[in-house]
């Protein structure tokens, strides 16, 4: 299991613990904090999140001048406040080794104080998820608590303006593997650990029209590991002129843009793995459930409503969304506009409605059935229109 933590939560634990490793103290305290979780159960990407650090005030640690750490239960107690009154998963507790740098582990007054105290917090919420995090320099070791065992995490993400990882088994990474020669001319951009990372991704890919169809190709030939495609949206012949890869007879047999992406992949022998989401429209939970199965998204949608829903689950789940926007505008059969967007969407940066993408007054109209919109906006309840001419620019990220 992972931990994912956004970067300004990750920015204040260092900062909580940065005395522990300041070069200035001949023998610098073990320092800590709280990390406090909720949880994305998805059976396909389990993972521990953190919706808040709680810092230590006076008083909330005893033995520090001792080459130890003790959290006091009045810090504890705290802590399981709020994981009571905020409906989340449970919490960890976080120390330093301040001797280590890049490799640290448990110590044995660990070994022998956690199970008691975890113990304890499993007699106060049975259901909680509880357990503790040693932190070197540069390195990390983390572990859960259940029947008086142990079970390691695997890796930290740290989600900001990049995508950051920390191995959680106590030792840095070791040198990321060569590249195979097919990408060789990616490496001068990416680097070898780049080329490595999107082999084990899965990426979300919602919408598979002009711009979707185009940045499934580009990942599928970048070394993706695996694609997720939503898209409910059968082909047609307005589709010719502006799809990668549809046929005619695609359009004639109204095949799935999803199903057609994924019989390109399967054919291009790159190694990408698949998966097409049933039914394919995020507007129905089921399948927006499967977006908390991705380590990233991208977003080639052209309403709002499907907006708003990639930009919680970006929040919520922390994973970073890309939402890619182009639009031609056109009247009387003259081009009026040709724009294109990239939103960055993620912990630390601007909504989509904070942007002003993204506006309540549209997702309203989207809400309503064909006949009502048609209703309300012709009885001027709404300024706003339906987009009736389809983007047909393409751009990329990489």
């Amino acid at each position: 299991m992972n931990l994912r933590i956004a970067e300004l939560h990750w920015e204040i634990v260092r900062r909580l613990v940065s005395l522990s490793f300041s070069s200035a103290l001949k023998f610098p305290p073990e320092t800590g904090c709280i990390l406090l979780l909720s949880r994305n159960d998805h059976p396909q990407a389990q993972t521990l999140l953190v919706t808040d650090v709680l810092p230590p005030s006076d008083g909330d640690f005893t033995d520090q001048e001792t080459g130890a750490i003790t959290f006091t239960s009045r810090y504890l107690r705290k802590a399981l406040i709020l994981v009571r009154e905020q409906g989340l998963a449970g919490f960890l507790t976080v120390h330093t080794h301040p001797g280590a740098d890049r490799q640290v582990g448990f110590s044995p007054y660990d070994d022998r104080n956690d199970p008691s105290l975890m113990e304890n917090l499993h007699d106060l919420q049975p259901d909680g998820v509880f357990g503790s995090v040693v932190l070197g320099k540069d390195s990390a070791c983390a572990r859960l608590w259940s029947a008086d065992k142990p079970s390691y995490l695997n890796e930290l993400i740290i989600v900001g303006e990049q995508l950051k990882f920390m191995n959680l088994n106590g030792r840095a990474y070791a040198v990321p593997p060569s590249a195979s020669d097919i990408f060789d001319r990616s490496l001068a951009l990416t680097g070898a650990g780049a080329l490595a990372r999107i082999s084990r991704a899965r990426i979300g890919i919602i919408g598979l029209s002009g711009t979707g169809m185009l940045m499934a190709e580009l990942l599928m030939r970048a070394g993706a590991g695996e694609l997720l495609l939503f898209e409910f949206d059968p082909a047609d012949r307005t589709n010719l002129g502006r799809v990668l890869h549809l046929r005619a007879s695609d359009a004639d047999s109204a095949t799935n843009k999803a199903l057609r992406m994924a019989q390109v992949i399967a054919e291009s022998g790159l190694g990408a793995k698949v998966t097409v989401v049933p039914g394919g429209d995020i507007r129905d939970p089921a399948v927006a459930a499967e977006l908390r199965s991705c380590d990233l998204l991208i977003g080639c949608v052209d309403r709002d409503w499907p907006r708003l829903i990639l930009s919680e689950v970006a929040y919520q789940y922390l994973i970073p969304l890309i939402d890619l926007g182009t639009e031609i505008g056109a009247a009387n059969g003259q081009l009026q506009s040709l724009d294109a967007r990239v939103s960055f969407v993620g912990p630390g940066r601007p909504c989509l409605f904070c942007s002003r993408v993204i506006k309540q007054e549209r997702i309203r109209l989207e809400g309503y059935a064909p006949e009502e919109q048609d209703r309300v906006l012709a009885m001027g309840y709404s300024k706003d229109i339906r987009l009736k001419t389809p983007a047909v620019m393409v751009i990329s990220v990489f």
